[in-house]
Order: structure tokens, then sequence, then C-alpha cells
């Protein structure tokens, strides 16, 4: 009934913030991490923030994963031939509040770019990390670029929250915003994740299927797709040329199985 009314993102929410009201240990984790001093000399965000981004209150574990998550991103480039610190610009394609891009403050050669389609985010981040250019957009293209501007995008868990149109509408605007040979690097639920899905979802996935639940709750973290190996390479990969697919299971600090990508040297 939930469901039908459109009422069960509100219900989940609600259940989360109360459930964050009375857990004393989250709290006070929060408080003395805070209290600790800034790790990188930036700002934090409130704990409200942090549940916005990633579905709970943890500001700790927000720093640390943006932390490993960058440093993963690093290293996958490298293995690629991509040196991070020589790229001229890169964009975060739904920063959030900045649990990634705040690392790469020290990129002394590189314009640095984060987008989202929450404007309160994107003001936090213009607020409290000002070595950036953060812009707003909408949960549909297009992106405020020009065309060929970016040299590398990365979107960590933003594919895995919008449907099949709206993935296809974004891996080609993407391409467009990327120069030739640009990389772009996304996130999926892959095989690791099939105890997410039911019976029929399984015998989809396993056929090659892109599995998306929740559709009405595109854009949020509610909608949830699931993305076989097979669709990245019949699918995905026919706009971009397909350069490595790291599973979640192999030694990633990412849940989600990474999938890099290349623009091919022509128009998009």
């Amino acid at each position: 009934m939930l469901e039908r009314l459109g009422l069960i993102a509100l219900v989940y929410d609600l259940r989360a913030r109360l459930g964050y009201l009375f857990d004393s240990d989250t709290r006070a984790s929060n408080a003395r991490f805070r209290g600790s001093g800034r790790l990188d000399g930036l700002p934090l965000p409130e704990p409200e923030l942090v549940y916005t981004i990633s579905g709970h209150f943890d500001v700790e574990e927000y720093y640390e994963s943006g932390r490993r998550h960058a440093a993963s991103i690093r290293q996958v480039l490298a293995a690629n031939g991509v040196a991070i610190d020589r790229l001229p610009s890169l964009l975060d394609f739904g920063c959030g509040c900045g649990r990634v891009v705040r690392h790469w403050r020290t990129l002394e050669h590189t314009r640095v770019h984060g987008s989202d389609y929450n404007p309160r985010l994107v003001r936090w981040c213009r607020e409290s990390l000002p070595f950036a250019d953060f812009r707003v957009n909408g949960l549909q293209p297009p992106l405020p670029y020009a065309d060929g501007e970016l040299e590398f995008i990365y979107a960590i868990s933003v594919f895995t929250h919008l449907t099949e149109a709206l993935q296809d509408a974004w891996l080609q605007e993407l391409a467009r915003v990327l120069s030739p040979g640009g990389t772009l690097l996304i996130t999926t639920k892959g095989r690791s994740w099939l105890n997410a899905l039911n019976g029929e979802e399984q015998r989809r996935f396993d056929r090659g299927e892109l599995v998306v639940q929740a559709t009405r709750y595109a854009g949020k973290n509610l909608c949830a797709a699931f993305h076989p190996e097979r669709y990245i390479r019949e699918h995905v990969a026919k706009t971009y040329r397909l350069l490595q697919i790291v599973p979640a299971s192999e030694g990633s600090d990412f849940t989600q199985d990474l999938v890099l990508l290349q623009r091919g040297t022509a128009a998009a």
C-alpha cells in the first residue's frame, strides 16, 4: 500500500532519522571524530548531509570511504596508463557533499569539477571545498559543460540508481563533454549483489539483462540498478571502448564493480 501511494521513501527516511536520534553510539562517534580536528584541513558535513548521499549518519565512514575510493580511482587509472596528477580536468558526476572530490585538493595541475542534482549539496561543496568548481545538474541531461571540455569523469553509485532510459541519456551526455580519448569510470552492482534480487530478477540478470528496482524513485537510493557484465559489454560499451571491469569481489575498496571506459576519438 505504501508503494502504491508513493510513501515508501518517506517512511524509510523517517525510520532512518528516528534511528539516528536514538543511536547514541553513532552520535558520540560523530562528535569525537568532528572534534578530533579536520584531517585534511577542510570542513566536514553535518551527519544529515552524509545521510542524504549514503543512507547512514557516520561522518568518519564518510571521510574514510572517500579516501579509500579516491585511492582506488587513482590505482585503476594508473593501471590503464592514466596519471590523475597529469590530467588537465576531471569531473565528479554526482559529487554529493564532496566525499571523494575533497581528496583531489592536492592536484596542482588539474581543474577539479563536481556536479550534483541536489542544490543543497552543491551549495555546501561551494562553501566548504573552494579549490573546485561545483554546478547543479538535472535528473536528465544536459550538463553545464562544453563539448569535449573534460578529460576524466567518474560517477560513483550514480548509474546504480537510474532507469535504463536515464542511464542511456547520461552515457551519451558524458561522452559529449569528454574530450576525444577521455576516460569515464562508473560503478555498478554486479554479480556480488545477486542476493538483493528475487528469483525472476536473478534469471533476468543471468540472461544479461539490466535489472532496475523501484523505477519510480529514479535518482534516489530506493531505485536500484543491477548490471550484468554481459550487459556492460554489449550495451554500455556501444558508446565507449571498454578498458577494464574490476569486480567488487577482487580486492577493490568499492562494494560495487568498477567499469573503466574510454571515449572514442571520433565525434560522440
